[in-house]
């Protein structure tokens, strides 16, 4: 029996702009999928805040966002929180390039 999850087909690679991030939906969970200098991330689609907005509405300044209704910062590369310590990180997920394509690895 094969435990192992198959990647998942994002896009291609073209579709998402250096220093941007947009919504994936995945069997009804939402994940930010971001292209940076450095790079494609992921993490989870929602802020871990009591409004869980989603991150694809985030604003971003270099590898790290802004949740734009409570203001707490995150790294999109590690997922910790920046601003305030005690706030759960986001998870983050392994994103592969492949021909052309994005995949993402959950």
């Amino acid at each position: 029996m094969n435990d192992e999850v198959e990647p998942i087909l994002i896009g291609e690679v073209d579709d998402i702009d250096i220093g941007s991030v947009e919504n994936f939906e995945y069997e009804d969970i939402n994940y930010a999928i971001y292209r940076l200098e450095s790079g494609f991330f992921a993490t989870e689609g929602n802020c871990p805040c009591a409004e869980k907005t989603l991150l694809s509405e985030s604003n971003i300044e270099g590898e790290e966002l802004e949740c734009p209704t409570c203001g707490n910062k995150f790294s999109i590369v590690s997922g910790d929180s920046i601003s305030d310590l005690d706030q759960v990180p986001l998870k983050v997920f392994e994103v592969t390039e492949e021909d052309g394509n994005l995949y993402l690895n959950i």
